[in-house]
C-alpha cells in the first residue's frame, strides 16, 4: 500500500525487499510509533514516526490512492505527532503533494523547500579523488554519531548500520563529515561540520553514482548553495521538489542533505 501510494515499483523481488526492510527498519527501533488506518478490515493508510534522542522524525505517512483527502492522513499524523511528543525537535521530509505539505504546515513545522538535482553526471568534470575522503563500515558508526549531534541534533548510528547492510557505502572526512551512497540511489545522506567536508564528501558521492536509477541528489534545501554549486559544475540540472519540514531547533542544518525515510 506504502509503495502504490509513493509511485514506487516493487514488482521485482529485489525491490520488494528493499521496501519491505525500509518500511520494518522504524517498526523494529520504534515499534510504539507506527500506525495504521483501517476501514471494512483493510489497511488504507499508515504512518511511521521515529526518535533519536530529542529528535522526532516521521519516517512514512502514506494514504492508499483513491481514499485520499478523506481524513485519514490528518488522523494518522496526528496519532504520530502524539508519540513521543516530548522531543522537542522534529523534522520531516516532504514529497510535492500539496495535501502533505498543508498537513506539515498545519502541524507547525516551518518548510524548506527543496530542489532535486537530475540528470547526467558531466564525469569530466569530476576532481581527482580527494585523499581526505576514507571509506568507512560498520565499525565507525558510532563515531561519527557526534557530527550527527552537531547538525542536526541526534545520531543516524542505527539509520547508518541499516544503510550498510544493504550495501551502502559509508565515506568519511575524519570528524569533519560523512556521506552515504546507496546502490541504484545516488547520495543517500551527507552531513559535514564545514563547507569544504561537504563539498569533497558530495563529490565522490557523485562520482560513485554510475547506477543510480534515482536523481543523483535529492532533498537540498535552500541554503545549501555548496551543494547546489557542485551539482550545476557536475552538469546535473535543478528543479524544485519537495520540502525538508522542520519543528522546533534541531541544528543548524548545514551543511545537510538529508536522508528522505530517516531525515
Amino acid at each position: 500500500m506504502s509503495a502504490a501510494a509513493f509511485g514506487v515499483d516493487i514488482s521485482e523481488q529485489a525491490a520488494a525487499i528493499r521496501w519491505q526492510e525500509r518500511v520494518a527498519h522504524p517498526l523494529r527501533t520504534d515499534p510504539e510509533g507506527g500506525f495504521v488506518a483501517e476501514r471494512d478490515g483493510r489497511v488504507i493508510g499508515v504512518a511511521q514516526a521515529m526518535v533519536r534522542e530529542r529528535l522526532w522524525c516521521l519516517s512514512l505517512l502514506a494514504v492508499m490512492p483513491g481514499v485520499q483527502s478523506a481524513g485519514a492522513g490528518r488522523a494518522l499524523m496526528a496519532s504520530a505527532l502524539d508519540y513521543r511528543a516530548d522531543a522537542d525537535a522534529g523534522l520531516i521530509v516532504s514529497s510535492n503533494d500539496p495535501r502533505a505539505l498543508r498537513l506539515y504546515a498545519l502541524a507547525g513545522f516551518s518548510l524548506r523547500p527543496a530542489f532535486t538535482a537530475e540528470g547526467t553526471i558531466d564525469r569530466r568534470a569530476l576532481p581527482r579523488p580527494d585523499a581526505d575522503v576514507q571509506a568507512a563500515g560498520l565499525e565507525d558508526v558510532e563515531a561519527l554519531a557526534a557530527i550527527s549531534r552537531d547538525v542536526r541534533g541526534a545520531p543516524h548510528t542505527d539509520e547508518l548500520a541499516f544503510a550498510l547492510g544493504f550495501g551502502a557505502q559509508l565515506l568519511r572526512v575524519g570528524d569533519r563529515g560523512f556521506a552515504v551512497t546507496m546502490p541504484g540511489q545516488g547520495l543517500w545522506l551527507l552531513v559535514a561540520r564545514d563547507e569544504r567536508a561537504a563539498r569533497t564528501l558530495l563529490w565522490r558521492a557523485l562520482a560513485l553514482a554510475r547506477d543510480a536509477h534515482r536523481p543523483p541528489v535529492r532533498w537540498i534545501t535552500g541554503g545549501q548553495d555548496w551543494a547546489i554549486d557542485v551539482t550545476v559544475r557536475a552538469g546535473l540540472q535543478l528543479s524544485a521538489y519537495g520540502a525538508l519540514c522542520v519543528r522546533g531547533e534541531p541544528g543548524p542544518l548545514w551543511p545537510f542533505v538529508p536522508s528522505g525515510p530517516f531525515a
